[in-house]
């Protein structure tokens, strides 16, 4: 039985006047999700000029250690702490190549 890779999508609205934060925060996101095993990268997708909804990408190598990740105490801080940054998050997660 194989594996597939995961990636989860999570688009955040960015606040009015809190761009350069919410930059900041994302790259401590993804800072901190290079420490756990199973990560494969990540990035951020910048909003076009007349829209303010940013889509962050995390790819791990399997739904497991993406769960694991997910359900961590440093990103659960991490989350907590951006928590003024944005309005309506979501997200979405995509299995295998297709993605």
């Amino acid at each position: 039985m194989s594996t597939s890779p995961v990636t989860l999508m999570v688009a955040r609205r960015v606040a009015d006047g809190r761009y350069q934060d919410l930059i900041a925060w994302l790259r401590e996101g993804e800072q901190l999700a290079t420490d756990f095993p199973g990560y494969l990268g990540s990035g951020v997708l910048a909003p076009p000029p007349d829209d303010d909804e940013f889509q962050i990408i995390f790819r791990f190598v399997d739904e497991h250690t993406l769960h694991a990740w997910e359900h961590s105490a440093s990103r659960t801080a991490w989350l907590a702490r951006g928590s003024d940054l944005f309005a309506h998050p979501s997200e979405h997660r995509v299995s295998g190549l297709g993605g």
